[in-house]
């Protein structure tokens, strides 16, 4: 099954520009580890428009999700890198959607 990833981060105020390098730093490991590519999206309205992202990944399933966390969730680099990045977020919410197709909704 595939499955999309969407990650809302609010951050910390005073924090927007630690926030960027850490962001950098993840994505060059993410990659190497097999992360498929991110997309970044930023709010042009509503409630989360200030210090607020969204990032967006596309898994081909969720095994391989899996897989992939299981690997940067070992390497003490990413764990470094996530305890900083606990410092710079005010909050983190991930949302894991599958896309549903008409029949499924009884359409």
């Amino acid at each position: 099954m595939k499955a999309k990833v969407v990650e809302k981060v609010k951050f910390a105020p005073g924090k927007w520009k630690e926030a960027g390098a850490l962001m950098k730093n993840f994505m060059e490991m993410a990659q190497k580890q097999g992360f498929p590519p991110v997309k970044i999206y930023g709010f042009i309205s509503g409630g989360d428009v200030v210090q607020t992202l969204n990032f967006v990944t596309d898994w081909d399933s969720l095994g391989n999700m899996e897989t992939v966390m299981d690997k940067m969730f070992s390497d003490p680099r990413m764990l470094e890198m996530m305890e900083k990045w606990s410092n710079v977020v005010e909050s983190h919410e991930v949302s894991i959607l599958k896309e549903l197709s008409p029949e499924e909704l009884g359409m």
